[in-house]
């Protein structure tokens, strides 16, 4: 359960402005925000920021799969060899050499 201080700051608003920001930059955000968040600039950083985590977990995923993808060709490899099976050498006897029928 959330103590107090945590629920406060849950309901807490705060009013901030970003100075010298690239004119590139506040055109994307605020696109970013209409199109995403109908212009709420709050949610669409929050959006922003959340996306930030998504995109290490993913990063993590994705190295897993790369990991298991190499271990899973190199099983494959080893599946598709031909085992090789020595054959057993036949001790030889005066009569293993075969006399061919003349």
């Amino acid at each position: 359960m959330k103590d107090v201080k945590d629920r406060i700051d849950d309901l807490t608003t705060i009013n901030f402005s970003i100075t010298k920001c690239p004119l590139k930059v506040f055109k994307a955000f605020s696109e970013f925000s209409k199109t995403e968040t109908n212009d709420n600039y709050a949610f669409g950083l929050k959006m922003l920021l959340d996306s930030r985590e998504v995109n290490v977990k993913e990063v993590v995923l994705y190295e897993q799969y790369l990991e298991l993808k190499d271990r899973v060709a190199v099983i494959e490899q080893q599946l598709a060899e031909p085992e090789k099976v020595e054959e057993k050498k036949k001790p030889k006897t005066m009569g293993s050499g075969g006399l061919k029928d003349e």
